[in-house]
Order: C-alpha cells, then sequence, then structure tokens
C-alpha cells in the first residue's frame, strides 16, 4: 500500500506562507543594508544574492493565496501578498541596477546569471551615485511604515531627525479627482502639469516639461489640500504633508536642517511631493522686522527650491497653498511659476456638493432638484467647507423638534426627513465665512499672477 503525502491544512498553509513573508523581510533587510554600506564589487554581489533569494521566496509566497488559509487570516495574507508584489517590483529595480553595474557572467557564474535573468528588468543609464527613482509611475510604491523601506527612505539623514519628521509630515493618500466636487479648470490644469508627464516623460521635454513648483490659491475651506493629495494618487507619488509646525524651531540652525532633511526624504522617495499648506505663514514677504532664524530658513528653502530644479532627472514636486498670495516673497512667487486660483463653486457645483454630503452620510431628505436649485441660489458665497457646516446644521434641525424623553427612545430610522424649511432655518445660523474683500483681491492677483481654477 502506497501512502500518498497528505496536502496542507489551512492552517499549514497559513504557516507556510508567514516561513515565506518573514525569510523575505530579512533578506531585504540584509541586502539593502550591505548595498547602502558597501561601495566594493564584493559587497555588491552579495548584495544580489540576498536580493535574489529574496525574489525567490516571494514566487513561492505568492503561490499561496489567501483563500487556502484559515478564514481569520483571510484579511491578513491578502494585504501581505499586495506588500509582496511592491516587495518584487522594488528588489527588480535593485537587482537590475546592481546587475548593470556587475554583469554576474563577469565571474563565470552562468547558473546565477540565468537564474537572475527571469526577474530582472535592468534600467538605462544607471550610475552608482546617482539618486535614481527606484519606482516607475504606474508601479505600486514601497509601505513606507515597513522597517526596510523606512531604513532605504532615511538613507543620508539624520535619522532622529528624518525620523521624527518622517513620522509627522509623511501620508498616504487615496483621494482622486473624481472625489472632488467642482475645480474643473482646476483639475485639468494639474492634471496637464503633474500627473500627464508622470505618465509618459517621454512626451513632456524641452518646451514641454513639467514645471517643479505649484502654488494652489484661493478663499480658504475649498478644497487646496484635497487637490494637493489627488495629484499625489492620481500620478503615484509619495506625499508629504508640511506644516509650519513642522518646520519652524526657535533654535537657531534647526530650521535649515529640517528643510534639508526633508529634501532628502523626498529624494530617496521619488517620485514624490512636498506640500506645504499656509505656505504665507513661513515664506512671507522679507522685512526688517523678521528674525534671523526666519530669515535663514527662507534662505535655504530657497537653496533646496532651486536644487531641485536644477536636477533634470529629479522627480520632486513642491506644491504650497495659502490664502494670501500677494503676502508672498517675490523670490518664492518666482519660484512657483504655476500658480492656480482655486475659486469658489459655483452653483452647479453647490448642489452637487450638498447632494453628496447628505448621501455620503446617509441622511434622508425630501429636496426635489427644484429646491436644490433654490438652495443652490441662497448659498451663493458659501465656500465648501460653509456647505458642509450648512448640511450639519441642517440636519439638526430635525433633531432639535424632539422632547428630551423623545430623544431616549427615537432611532435613527424613526428621525424625519430633511427639508427645504430646515435648511431655510439653518441659513440663519450658518453664514459665509469668506471676506469678500480678500475674494476680490485674490481675484485680481490671479488675473495679474496666476491663473483661473
Amino acid at each position: 500500500m502506497i501512502l500518498r503525502p497528505s496536502k496542507p491544512s489551512a492552517a499549514g498553509h497559513y504557516e507556510q506562507f508567514t516561513k515565506f513573508y518573514t525569510a523575505i523581510q530579512d533578506y531585504m533587510r540584509r541586502g539593502i543594508d550591505i548595498d547602502e554600506s558597501c561601495q566594493d564589487e564584493e559587497g555588491k554581489r552579495k548584495a544580489m544574492e540576498l536580493y535574489q533569494k529574496a525574489l525567490n521566496e516571494v514566487d513561492k509566497a505568492l503561490k499561496i493565496s489567501e483563500v487556502v488559509v484559515p478564514e481569520a487570516k483571510k484579511a491578513e495574507v491578502q494585504k501581505r501578498r499586495q506588500t509582496l508584489l511592491t516587495h518584487k517590483n522594488n528588489v527588480q529595480g535593485r537587482l537590475g541596477d546592481l546587475c548593470k553595474m556587475y554583469p554576474t557572467n563577469a565571474r563565470g557564474t552562468a547558473s546565477s546569471s540565468n537564474k537572475t535573468s527571469s526577474y530582472v528588468k535592468p534600467r538605462a543609464h544607471v550610475q552608482p551615485n546617482a539618486q535614481q527613482p527606484r519606482v516607475a509611475p504606474g508601479e505600486s510604491r514601497m509601505d513606507f511604515s515597513d522597517d526596510v523601506n523606512r531604513r532605504r527612505l532615511l538613507k543620508n539623514v539624520d535619522p532622529k531627525l528624518g525620523g521624527a519628521l518622517l513620522d509627522e509630515v509623511f501620508q498616504q493618500t487615496g483621494v482622486k479627482f473624481s472625489d472632488i466636487v467642482g475645480g474643473g479648470l482646476a483639475k485639468r490644469a494639474l492634471e496637464e502639469a503633474v500627473v500627464l508627464p508622470r505618465l509618459n516623460p517621454q512626451l513632456f521635454s524641452g518646451l514641454r516639461q513639467p514645471v517643479r513648483g505649484i502654488l494652489l490659491f484661493g478663499p480658504p475651506g475649498n478644497g487646496k489640500t484635497m487637490l494637493a493629495k489627488a495629484v499625489a494618487a492620481e500620478s503615484k507619488s509619495v506625499f508629504f504633508n508640511i506644516s509650519a509646525s513642522s518646520l519652524t524651531s526657535k533654535w537657531v540652525g534647526e530650521a535649515e536642517k529640517t528643510i534639508r532633511c526633508l529634501f532628502q526624504i523626498a529624494r530617496n522617495a521619488q517620485p514624490s511631493i512636498i506640500f506645504i499648506d499656509e505656505v504665507d505663514s513661513i515664506l512671507c514677504e522679507r522685512s526688517d522686522k523678521e528674525t534671523e532664524v526666519s530669515r535663514r530658513m527662507k534662505t535655504e528653502f530657497l537653496v533646496q527650491l532651486d536644487g531641485c530644479r536644477s536636477i533634470e532627472a529629479e522627480q520632486i514636486l513642491v506644491m504650497a497653498a495659502t490664502n494670501r498670495p500677494f503676502d508672498l516673497d517675490d523670490g518664492i512667487l518666482r519660484r512657483f511659476p504655476k500658480r492656480i486660483l482655486i475659486d469658489m463653486p459655483d452653483e452647479r457645483s453647490r448642489i452637487a456638493l450638498i447632494d453628496i454630503v447628505l448621501k455620503k452620510h446617509k441622511t434622508s431628505h425630501n429636496l426635489n432638484s427644484h429646491q436644490m436649485s433654490r438652495l443652490a441660489r441662497h448659498t451663493e458665497g458659501y465656500s465648501n467647507a460653509d456647505l458642509v457646516a450648512l448640511c450639519r446644521e441642517a440636519a439638526m434641525v430635525p433633531i432639535r423638534h424632539l422632547s428630551r424623553t423623545q430623544l431616549l427612545s427615537t432611532t435613527e430610522a424613526q428621525i424625519r426627513p430633511i427639508t427645504f424649511s430646515d435648511f431655510e432655518e439653518a441659513l440663519q445660523a450658518i453664514r459665509p465665512s469668506v471676506n469678500s474683500r480678500i475674494l476680490v483681491k485674490l481675484r485680481e492677483f490671479a488675473a495679474t499672477n496666476g491663473q483661473a481654477g
């Protein structure tokens, strides 16, 4: 009687997958450590061996589907499989670079060469010391919360300062242009300036070369930050969200160090976007009253911006947002050649936004199209944030009509739908937050120094 080997159980499959996953992390960590610390051929070849072992283990792990593991582990395995695909792309890139520098057949290692060729995707014009983006547009990006990738991101950076900065400013964004209501002209301008060049760089050279600095300006509460996040997601770039508190320091020299650290991290993460919100608070027009710390910080920022613009191969975009573009230093404005006004929502956008907010929060209402149009006309001068606040206020009106006793026993399904009269009542409480005088100044600035969005 011949006994056939039994197939692994669901728990066995999970155990195998975890074993492969742990081995992959170890091979990658050791390979990257050697790759980045050794400059001699022997060290680089050792890194190549570890990268190849990692790729071999990735293929084994990916043969185990989430459908064969225990139910409680399916989500974990599914997420890790996606991570492994990202790891595979990045290790292939690193291995391809090294194979260009140190061909495997140079030592007669034919078997190793054959083994590697099924995985490696060499890239042209690789230089040993060049800061090349590791991931091409369209590929998945690394999860920088992973220890291995985090170490790569902090290469040539003070680990203490860089780690603290990374924890504060790095954001994963899944926002798309389709998630943002209105702003059609701004979306089109941003797509032409950022997204399309990243998708097909060959078409955008010479006179079509994309700008390295974009300023979004306009009244508050209209989605400037959301647009920047959407640009990052659509162009598959790493997004760094910077505020004044992230950069400023009372200690002389600390702000400059932080800025240098930020731009080095962005270089390591290419393609990347550095987004500076409320840029006027840190890069306003120079005056005799400003401190030495502020002056040195502005100078360092200009130096780093010029550095990004001077190296054509770098894929770092600096975006900034402000409500007061006329307060910015002239030197800063020159570094942002693309200046786009993010204006107030028009009537059609206001209707769409109110409808989306009510649907998103699953709030029932009985407004017809005629009443929605009337409401849009009544909200002329309201920003996107004002309209969201108006919807919240209108949703509270039916609650206010309940007594405390009724409130204790009423379920959400029993609350009556929002009516047009509820919005009329809410309009008495929620007023436009944007100053009309500032709005005129912003539009004048757009007419002379920027473009309408």
